[in-house]
């Protein structure tokens, strides 16, 4: 049986292969970085009430505790009020300002093999969770950003509270210890930032929250803040705001910086480096989220 039908259409199809031939490609000889270096557009400008902050976890082994201190005989402490810096201590926190210039006892604690090595990955298995990770984030004025501090979900978390008067405890379930914060840019260039302990625990729900006049359906967990051991601190760009746990590591400080790794013998300080704002009052003053 014939299908001369069939050699029509198959014509054109050989026609067109013919034509077309081979080509080789070739490796172009420019690279991104270079086009993007040249190129005549303006780079873009960040958001004007945007600050960008880089967080940065140090890791201390238990022997250097000795150098720690001297790390904080260094750093201002004062910029928080004796009150504030009272309960912090109840608790287990320390929190103060590191200056762009930084101390020769800090960057030798940077310098440490904790701060240039993974031990997870030494060991062949990458430690893959996001919040024990140096990383920039880019916060408008007052929104939510957060730091995870535990190093996983935590079955049950006992939390000792102390004061001058009272010694309490919390149980939580499924905790995990973060910290929030939120950027306010300043006309004089600086950036107020505020810093508030949390402990995220429970089940995800969904629930309504309010945001800028309309109701959002957010999915998150129980969240139990502390705002009496809230921390607020004005920081121009390049200096920082350095928080950690006493040298004992008491109740919450101890759970947020000690007792939130694997290896139990390395204490963690979080820094908050303020590395630019493009805030510019002359036009937007009244723009601006304020606390």
């Amino acid at each position: 049986m014939r299908f001369p039908h069939l050699r029509i259409l198959l014509l054109p199809l050989l026609t067109t292969w013919s034509l077309c031939g081979c080509h080789v490609l070739k490796t172009p000889q420019w690279s991104l970085e270079e086009k993007v270096e040249n190129s005549p557009l303006t780079t873009p400008r960040i958001a004007s009430d945007s600050v960008v902050i880089e967080v940065t976890f140090i890791r201390v082994p238990s022997e250097e505790d000795g150098l720690m201190e001297t790390v904080w005989q260094d750093i201002d402490e004062t910029h928080v009020d004796s009150d504030l810096r009272s309960r912090l201590a109840e608790n287990g926190f320390r929190c103060g300002k590191l200056p762009n210039a930084l101390p020769a006892s800090f960057e030798q604690l940077l310098s440490g093999d904790k701060n240039v090595t993974d031990p997870k990955a030494q060991a062949g298995s990458l430690n893959l969770n996001l919040g024990l990770q140096n990383r920039r984030l880019q916060c408008n004025a007052g929104s939510e950003n957060h730091v995870v501090l535990s190093d996983s979900v935590i079955d049950e978390l006992v939390i000792i509270h102390s004061d001058e008067q009272y010694t309490s405890a919390e149980r939580f379930q499924q905790a995990q210890c973060q910290l929030e914060f939120r950027t306010y840019p300043q006309a004089d260039g600086s950036v107020k930032i505020e810093v508030i302990p949390q402990i995220h625990h429970g089940n995800a729900k969904s629930q309504f929250k309010g945001h800028d006049g309309a109701w959002l359906l957010k999915t998150e967990r129980n969240i139990q803040e502390y705002t009496n051991l809230l921390v607020d601190a004005s920081l121009q760009p390049g200096e920082s705001l350095l928080l950690s746990c006493v040298e004992s590591a008491p109740g919450l400080g101890g759970h947020f910086f000690s007792q939130n790794d694997d290896d139990q013998e390395v204490q963690h300080m979080l820094r908050l480096r303020v590395l630019h704002t493009q805030y510019d009052d002359l036009f937007q003053a009244s723009d601006i989220a304020q606390p």
